[in-house]
This record gives structure tokens, sequence and C-alpha cells, in this order.
């Protein structure tokens, strides 16, 4: 029984030094642009390591209205290095319009854990038309081993009532148990929707971007808007919040107090032996 506290003890004790020494940290940093090439409409997106540590396995997915581009796979992007990707939009952007864009990037660390940063936008193709529906993101809280309620509110400023086709984009590490809803919002209307967001595998202290994207016909155009808000993850209450340095005494010290209550109890015993 004793060796088993002492090796718990000391495995305590490396895994919280671990976290301690633990500083590094992989930052994406995601920017588009659509330019004409050939007269053709090309998506040109960039991303740059901003951290402190290379990523690996680098991979683009790009959502512009309902088509998917994917691009090919970069080794390693070391820090402060980036890669650029162009994406072909012809035939996806055939009438003038206010298009969604998303470019969700997929990586991984050293260890191999996988990982997303998402970037949500929108691209005014040939098209001017000021959007009447606003959507606005309020920032949330959950823990990291439970889910919070994510909202969004919808407003509609102008005179005709509109049904409003909305999907939600979170990065892989949450999630909701669905995406995508029908609101019709009438002249001048508010409206809240909220979800249900679970922490799939997001790291405690960290922010992440959520957007929500609502498509619909305005002037015989189709017209994207975005709302954004950040989902900030907690860390446990109780133990895991205690400063690092209490686990480690307690650490260094349990194996001697249960050796010491140990020899109490065997001198006792001796003691009443010896009568």
């Amino acid at each position: 029984m004793l060796v088993k506290v002492i090796v718990f003890a000391m495995v305590l004790v490396i895994s919280l030094g671990g976290t301690l020494a633990f500083g590094s940290n992989i930052t994406l940093v995601t920017s588009y642009a659509v330019i004409d090439k050939a007269g053709e409409p090309v998506l040109v997106v960039t991303v740059e390591n901003r951290g402190d540590e290379p990523a690996h396995a680098v991979q683009s997915e790009i959502t512009v209205d309902d088509a998917v581009r994917v691009g090919p796979p970069v080794r390693m992007l070391r820090v402060d290095e980036k890669t650029t990707g162009e994406y072909p939009l012809a035939g996806v952007l055939e009438t003038p319009g206010r298009y969604p864009v998303v470019v969700r990037i997929l990586y991984e660390d050293a260890n191999g854990y996988r990982f997303s940063a998402l970037t949500v936008g929108v691209y005014d193709h040939r098209s001017s038309i000021a959007p009447a529906v606003s959507i606005t993101g309020r920032a949330t809280e959950i823990p990291l081993d439970g889910t919070g309620r994510l909202e969004f509110v919808l407003r509609n400023e102008g005179l005709d009532a509109l049904e409003i086709d909305t999907m939600l984009y979170l990065p892989n590490e949450l999630s909701v148990t669905d995406e995508h809803a029908r609101i019709d919002l009438g002249p001048r209307q508010d409206r809240v929707i909220g979800y249900r967001l679970e922490n799939f595998a997001a790291l405690a202290n960290s922010s992440y971007s959520v957007s929500l994207i609502g498509r619909y016909r305005q002037a015989g155009s189709p017209i994207g808007v975005v709302g954004s808000a950040v989902v900030r993850i907690s860390a446990d209450a109780g133990s895991a919040a205690r400063p690092i340095w209490i686990w480690v005494i307690l650490g260094g010290l349990l194996p001697g107090v249960i050796l010491f209550l140990r020899l109490n109890k065997f001198r006792s015993a001796s003691r009443h032996g010896q009568r």
C-alpha cells in the first residue's frame, strides 16, 4: 500500500510540473481576398503562424456559398511562416450578391493533437446592396467539462418580412445539436436564437470565435450576413484552480506522512506485544 501511494504522489508532481513548464502555443492568423484572374474570380487565402511553435499538417477547407474547396496539406508551418492558396470560384459566383465565405484551417501540434481555426466573412460580388438584416453574437463562457448557452440576435431593419436561412459555424473543438435553422423575421423585428453549446475538445482558459451566417434574398439578389461571438473555456473550479506549488508540496510530503503513521502504528503494536 505504501509503495502505491508514493508512486501516485510522484506521478502527480511530474504531471503538474509538465503543465507548469508548458508555455508554447500555435496561433494561426487567416486572411482572404477575391482577385480577378483571367477574367474569373479567385479566392486567395493566406495563413500565417504567429505563435511560438510550428503547426503540422496544415490544411484549408473553403466554403463559398454552398461550394467547398479543399487545399493541399502543408507538412509544417514554422513560426512566422505563411502559406498562400488560390481557389477558383468560376461557376460559384454567377449572380451578383453578397456571398458568405468560410475558411476553416485544420492543423496539428507536435504531439499529433488536432485543432482548427475558423475565419468567416462575406464577399460582395458585383453588388453594393446594403443588407436589411444584422446578426449580433453574445459572448459566453462554458466550463471545461460542461455546456453553456450561446445566443445571437437577428434584426430586420427593413419593411418586408423575410425568411432567413441560418447556419452556425464552429471550430471542431466545440459542438451543438443542430447548426441549421430557418427564421422568420417581420419588419423592424428582433429575434434571439440560442444554442446549447458543448465543449468537445477545447482547451482550458482558451477563447474560440464562432459565427452565425444568415442567408436570404433581397431585391432579387442572394444576401449573406455574418454575426460572430467569442466563446471562452473556463478552467474547472476547486482543485484545478489552486496554485501548483501547493500540489508540489503535498506530493512531496504525502509519502513521509504515510510512512510516519505506519511506523507509529508498528511501534504501538510492538509495545502492546511486550506487555
